[in-house]
């Protein structure tokens, strides 16, 4: 192979895409992106929201757009009730492929985006500073008690999440705590699961962590925005990349903001790095494609 981006563009699925319709504005819509993904002969993406479900949606967009495969899920935020086995279980009865934990109600979150001097706040960060002067911002999430043990919750959760074969994401918790529900996640039989934006602010793992990570066969999520938009250096995930392998990572966009690219754009601009950094083309078509048909459709 030729490091042809395009053509490693064919098949590849973004797992991490916030479009509408959704309560912040978007850059586009399920229907229109899947469009785009098909038109550029990539295999599909996941829809993921802050706030509401997603996946009833995604099986709108399957049925409109035949041809490209498209997932939805949860964020146990408050919207939906924070740790709420009910809506998990509601979630896998609807063919829901993902629940993330708790992300913009995470206690790992709480007041963050309350500092309007950080030119590097999320976008998200908006929405959440609207409802805390609105009074109407509930309590931050945790997944442990006051004794720092997992939640009962946590199990049940964990329990459906195996139940239904969908995937588990980390979300934005604590690495601490995601390293303990991972750990709680594999005793449950949980055989899916993806650490989201390990190098994140407000989730960044150490190169340690991730190494005993590896252990529980996790994939790695690498969002194109956390380097593009200067929260950690190009060069720092390349080292996370090479550190734990392609056959354990996984590249996503987590794009969707109306001042960014669009996600295939993005999505080709994050493989043209690697090709660059000097990543051989079937390293990149695992991270690309392979290991999220894995994590799809088998």
């Amino acid at each position: 192979m030729s490091g042809n981006s395009e053509k490693l563009l064919k098949g590849a699925y973004d797992l991490h895409v916030h479009t509408s319709p959704d309560v912040l504005g978007r850059s586009i819509d399920d229907i229109d992106l899947a469009k785009m993904m098909k038109s550029r002969g990539m295999g599909g993406f996941v829809i993921k929201s802050h706030h509401s479900t997603s996946y009833g949606r995604a099986t709108l967009v399957r049925k409109e757009v035949p041809g490209v495969n498209v997932f939805g899920g949860i964020a146990l935020n408050n919207p939906l009730g924070g740790l709420n086995p009910q809506a998990v279980d509601t979630a896998g009865r609807m063919g829901a492929k993902i629940i993330w934990m708790p992300t913009v109600d995470a206690d790992n979150e709480k007041g963050k985006f309350l500092d309007t001097t950080n030119k590097k706040l999320p976008y998200w960060a908006n929405i959440q500073r609207e409802l805390y002067n609105m009074g109407m911002l509930r309590d931050p999430i945790s997944v442990k008690d006051e004794n720092g043990k997992l939640k009962s919750e946590v199990d049940e959760i964990l329990e459906l999440i195996a139940k239904y074969n969908m995937i588990l994401a980390t979300g934005h918790l604590k690495p601490a705590d995601s390293m303990d529900v991972v750990k709680r996640a594999a005793a449950k039989h949980v055989s899916r699961i993806v650490i989201t934006h390990p190098e994140f602010p407000t989730t960044l793992f150490t190169l340690e962590q991730q190494h005993e990570l590896s252990k529980y066969k996790v994939y790695f999520e690498r969002c194109y925005t956390t380097p593009a938009t200067g929260k950690v250096e190009w060069d720092y995930v390349l080292k996370e990349v090479k550190e734990t392998g392609p056959e354990r990572n996984i590249l996503s966009t987590d794009l969707g903001q109306p001042s960014a690219l669009l996600p295939p754009d993005g999505y080709k601009k994050f493989i043209e790095f690697f090709i660059e950094s000097g990543m051989q083309d079937d390293e990149i078509e695992q991270m690309v494609s392979k290991n999220q048909e894995k994590l799809l459709l088998e």
